[in-house]
């Protein structure tokens, strides 16, 4: 069985490993362009916060939406078991 070999990609000078049976790529190692000056490195860094940051956000809305959706169900059943408080809930795991 042939190694994957390496290639480097004309376009953006990143190291492709290729597996040789298939010829699909199973690694991509990109190559990050250089830093021009120290200012270059800071609009990098913030521009990936805001990116981390929204994603954050995201995250916590739809916990928030989650727990809300989950406490709307919990009190739809409260409300079916105080109706008829004799019947048992379906057991999940009774075959029937």
């Amino acid at each position: 069985m042939p190694e994957a070999l390496d290639v480097t990609c004309p376009c953006c000078g990143s190291l492709l490993k290729v597996d040789a049976e298939t010829g699909s790529v199973v690694w991509v190692d990109k190559k990050k362009e250089p830093a021009q000056d120290f200012d270059d490195l800071v609009n990098r860094v913030q521009a990936q916060r805001g990116l981390l940051d929204e994603k954050f956000r995201r995250s916590v809305q739809q916990n928030r939406n989650q727990k809300e959706i989950l406490e709307k169900k919990f009190e739809e059943a409260r409300k079916r078991a105080a109706l008829d408080p004799n019947v048992r809930p379906p057991n999940p795991f009774d075959n029937e």
